[in-house]
C-alpha cells in the first residue's frame, strides 16, 4: 500500500464526534463512507488485508480505553440478550462505564478532539503517518544514494564520518512529532536534493527553479497548498540577487 493509494480522509476533521468502529476505520486509512452498514469484520474482502487488522486492532483498542475510562464517551450502548426478553440494547450513562464485551462499537460515540489526544498520549501513530514516515525514510535513502553516486562519478572521496553527524536525525524532521511544521521539512529535503549537486546556476538553471523541480518528488508534497509551495520556494532560495539565467523559472 502507498501513500497516494489511501483515500481522502481529511474532511473528516469536520465532524466532531465519531463512533468507535468510524475512528477504527479511520486511523487505518479507510473511509467509512466507502462501506456505509458494514462491520469491520465484513471488510475483509474489501479493504487491503494490512488495513482490515490494523482496524480490527484500533477498534478493540478504542473499545478498551473507553470501558476502562481513559478515553471519554459521548455516549455508550451496549448488547444484551435474555431468555425472557431476547437481544435487546442499553444506554450506559455517565460515570457508569460500559461492558467492553457488550459494547456496541457503531453506536457508541467518541468526541474527535478526545480520541487525538488519546492516540497522542498512547502513541498510536495512524496508518497514514506510518506511511508517511517510510516514505520520508525511504526518500532521505534515495538522497543518500544519489549523493554517493554523484561523488563516484566525480572521483570524489567522501569526508570522513563526523560523530556529531552520525547521530539521529533532529526531531523537527520527524513528521509524527507535532511541533514539527510542514513546510519546514519539504523545504529542508528540497534544499539538501538541490545543493548536494552545488549551484545549478552552473547550468543555466535558476536556485528557486531548482528548489521547485525537488519538492514536486517529496513525498510530503500533496499536502502543501499553492502559496506554501511558493513560501519555500523563496526561503529556499539562497541567491536572493536574482539576476538572469540560461534556463527561465
Amino acid at each position: 500500500m502507498r501513500l497516494d493509494e489511501l483515500p481522502d480522509l481529511s474532511y473528516w476533521r469536520y465532524v466532531e464526534v465519531w463512533t468507535v468502529e468510524e475512528a477504527a476505520m479511520i486511523w487505518a486509512g479507510i473511509n467509512p463512507l466507502d462501506h456505509e452498514g458494514l462491520r469491520i469484520s465484513a471488510l475483509v474482502s474489501k479493504v487491503p488485508k494490512i488495513q482490515h487488522q490494523n482496524s480490527k486492532l484500533f477498534q478493540r483498542a478504542i473499545s478498551e480505553a473507553v470501558c476502562v475510562g481513559t478515553l471519554s464517551f459521548e455516549s455508550a450502548w451496549e448488547d444484551h440478550e435474555d431468555y425472557q426478553n431476547g437481544p435487546w440494547e442499553k444506554k450506559v450513562e455517565f460515570p457508569d462505564l460500559p461492558d467492553s464485551h457488550a459494547l456496541i462499537q457503531h453506536k457508541t460515540r467518541i468526541k474527535q478532539a478526545a480520541f487525538l489526544q488519546w492516540t497522542k498520549s498512547k502513541n498510536i501513530p495512524s496508518y497514514r503517518q506510518i506511511l508517511q514516515k517510510k516514505d520520508a525514510q525511504e526518500y532521505r535513502q534515495e538522497l543518500q544514494i544519489e549523493r554517493s553516486a554523484f561523488l563516484e562519478s566525480r572521483n570524489i572521496q567522501p569526508s570522513p564520518p563526523n560523530p556529531i553527524l552520525q547521530l539521529a536525525a533532529p526531531a523537527y524532521m520527524d513528521a509524527n512529532n507535532p511541533l514539527s511544521p510542514l513546510e519546514l521539512r519539504v523545504a529542508t529535503r528540497a534544499w539538501e536534493k538541490v545543493a548536494k549537486n552545488g549551484d545549478p546556476r552552473a547550468n543555466g538553471k535558476a536556485v528557486r527553479a531548482a528548489i521547485g523541480e525537488a519538492m514536486k518528488n517529496d513525498p510530503e508534497y500533496k499536502s502543501l497548498s499553492g502559496e506554501a509551495i511558493e513560501r519555500i520556494k523563496t526561503v529556499s532560495n539562497w541567491n536572493k540577487n536574482g539576476g538572469a539565467t540560461k534556463t527561465p523559472e
